[in-house]
């Protein structure tokens, strides 16, 4: 495709802040900044896509007409947790790329106890001063080191 030809493609795409100007409504759900990046991917890739020679007049026209549902989807995207469930079907009980083995009924209900308010993760009760959020694991560790030699703990 001539030079000409994708110059005059770029042109019928609108500006970000033509686009924002249509998503009113999502940016006052979701925040200008995170609307905007998403309008913004949504633009790259449709300037990608002309210069790839992938898209004519009439897919560029279709392609504005769709770009308010493009950014919600990219948001979407953008906004879903990257962390997931999933299911361990490898035959290996502790997989390394798979998390860690799930944790218990007691120690999830533990957690949400503890994380459900305010806690002293990084304060030192007994001294009445900032402490280490690595304290509460090192004393569970030392424990179980202890009894792993034999020694009472």
């Amino acid at each position: 495709m001539a030079t000409s030809a994708k110059s005059d493609l770029y042109r019928l795409l609108p500006s970000l802040d033509e686009v924002l100007r249509e998503l009113a409504e999502l940016i006052r759900l979701e925040g200008h900044t995170t609307v905007a990046d998403a309008a913004r991917s949504v633009l790259v890739h449709l300037r990608a896509e002309i210069s790839s020679g992938h898209l004519d007049i009439r897919s560029v026209e279709v392609a504005v007409q769709g770009i308010p549902q493009a950014v919600e989807r990219e948001l979407r995207q953008s906004l879903r947790p990257s962390l997931r469930s999933v299911i361990n079907a490898t035959g290996v009980i502790l997989h390394t790329n798979l998390g860690r083995a799930p944790l218990g009924d007691a120690t999830l209900q533990r957690m949400r106890e503890i994380a459900g308010g305010y806690s002293n993760l990084e304060f030192d009760i007994e001294h009445g001063e900032r402490g280490k959020r690595d304290s509460h694991t090192d004393k569970l560790f030392a424990k179980r080191r202890r009894r792993s030699r034999g020694l009472a703990g």
